[in-house]
C-alpha cells in the first residue's frame, strides 16, 4: 500500500495491520459482521470477496509509525491500530449517514445499501469492538493499567470527535461562524483522532510513565486539523472529479475554512453573493465553480493555503520538544506531510 511506504514503515506492516484487523472482525458470524467486512473493503454487498485493495488504514498506520519513530519497532502498536482504525471506520459509517453520501471509496455506502438504521448499528457495534479489542493486549501481557490508559485514551478522542462532529453539523445552516470557531471545530473534529494514534503508537512503545505520549498528542492534532485543511482546499480547486463525500459535504453547505474566511473578510459584494448561495437549501453543483472563484478573489485560497503551511509548522515543533530521537523526529515529519498529502475522506 501506498501510505505504509509514505509513513517510512516497512513493506510488511500494512499486511500485519490488516490480517489482525480481519481476524478480529472475522470471529463473528453473524450477518451484521459482514456489514462490517464491507465497510472494510473485504467483501461487497453480496458478501463475496472484493479483489481490490482495501481503503488505506491510516490511523493504524500512524499509531504504528509513531511506535517505529519512538523505538524502532512498530510491532508493539499493531493492536493499537486496529482499535483505531475499527474507530475511524464507525465515524464513517455515521458520518455517510449524517450527510447523505451515497458512496465511499468508489461504491456504495452502508446506508445506501442497507438502510440508515444498520449503518448505525453497524456503526455503533464497530465503536463497542474498537473499545473490546484494546483487551485483547491483555493475552500479550500487557499490564492493566497501560490497557486502562489506552482505553481511556481513545473515549477521550471519541468523545471529543463527536463535540467536533456537533459543532460541524450545528455550523451548517449559520453564516455567521468565525475563523477561529472553524478551527477549533476541526481540531476537535479531526485533530482528535490521529492526536489519539499518535498518543497510543508512544504509548505502545514507550509506556503509560513516559511524558512523550502525552506531548505527541499536540502533533497529531495539529496533523489532524491540517489534513482537514488540505480537504477543504482539495474539495474546490483539486484538479479532476470530487469524490461523493467532498462532493456531498459542499452540496450540503457544510462549512470549510475558505468560506468561513470569505464570510467574514471578503469585500461586501463577494460576502453578498456567498450569503445568497448559502441561504439556499442546499447548493447547486453547477454554483460550486463560481464559489471557488469568489473565494479565490477574496483572497481565502492564500489564506487556507498559509494556515496549512502553519499547522504543519506547529507540527513540526511540537515534535521537536517531544524528546523522541532525532531520526525519530526527522520521520514523523516527513509522515506528517505524507498524511496530509492523501486524500481526506472524513
Amino acid at each position: 500500500m501506498l501510505a505504509d511506504r509514505m509513513l517510512g514503515l516497512p513493506t510488511q506492516a500494512t499486511a500485519e495491520l490488516e490480517r489482525s484487523l480481519k481476524e478480529f472482525v472475522s470471529a463473528r458470524d453473524l450477518p451484521l459482521y459482514r456489514i462490517m467486512s464491507f465497510q472494510l473493503g473485504w467483501e461487497d454487498e453480496n458478501g463475496e470477496p472484493v479483489t481490490a485493495s482495501p481503503p488505506e488504514r491510516l490511523y493504524g498506520l500512524v499509531a504504528m509509525a509513531t511506535a517505529q519513530a519512538a523505538s524502532g519497532d512498530y510491532r508493539p502498536a499493531v493492536e493499537y491500530g486496529v482499535s483505531l482504525e475499527l474507530l475511524n471506520n464507525f465515524w464513517q459509517m455515521h458520518g455517510d449517514v449524517e450527510d447523505g453520501n451515497t458512496e465511499r471509496y468508489g461504491r456504495p455506502s452502508v446506508w445506501w445499501t442497507w438502510g440508515p438504521a444498520q449503518a448505525i448499528n453497524a456503526g455503533d457495534g464497530m465503536h463497542a469492538m474498537a473499545r473490546l479489542s484494546l483487551f485483547r493486549l491483555r493475552e500479550a501481557g500487557i499490564p492493566p493499567e497501560r490497557v486502562a490508559a489506552a482505553v481511556r485514551a481513545l473515549d477521550e478522542a471519541t468523545l471529543r470527535l463527536c463535540e467536533g462532529e456537533y459543532l460541524d453539523i450545528s455550523y451548517q445552516e449559520r453564516l455567521t461562524v468565525t475563523v477561529d470557531s472553524y478551527l477549533a471545530m476541526a481540531h476537535s473534529r479531526n485533530g482528535s483522532l490521529l492526536g489519539c494514534a499518535a498518543q497510543l503508537g508512544a504509548l505502545a512503545s514507550l509506556g503509560e510513565t513516559s511524558e512523550i505520549p502525552a506531548r505527541l498528542v499536540e502533533f497529531g492534532e495539529k496533523l489532524g486539523t491540517a489534513r482537514q485543511i488540505s480537504a477543504d482546499l482539495n474539495a474546490l480547486w483539486k484538479e479532476g472529479d470530487r469524490d461523493q463525500v467532498q462532493q456531498g459535504r459542499l452540496i450540503a453547505k457544510k462549512k470549510s475554512l475558505p468560506v468561513v474566511h470569505a464570510m467574514n473578510h471578503a469585500e461586501p459584494g463577494a460576502k453578498r453573493k456567498l450569503g445568497e448561495l448559502y441561504m439556499r437549501r442546499v447548493l447547486d453543483p453547477a454554483a460550486l465553480g463560481d464559489v471557488a472563484a469568489l473565494l479565490e478573489t477574496s483572497g481565502s485560497k492564500d489564506f487556507t493555503i498559509n494556515t496549512l503551511d502553519s499547522l504543519l509548522s506547529q507540527a513540526d515543533r511540537a515534535l521537536e520538544s517531544s524528546g523522541l530521537p532525532s531520526d525519530g523526529v526527522d520521520l514523523l515529519k516527513e509522515a506528517a506531510r505524507a498524511v496530509v498529502a492523501l486524500e481526506a475522506r472524513a
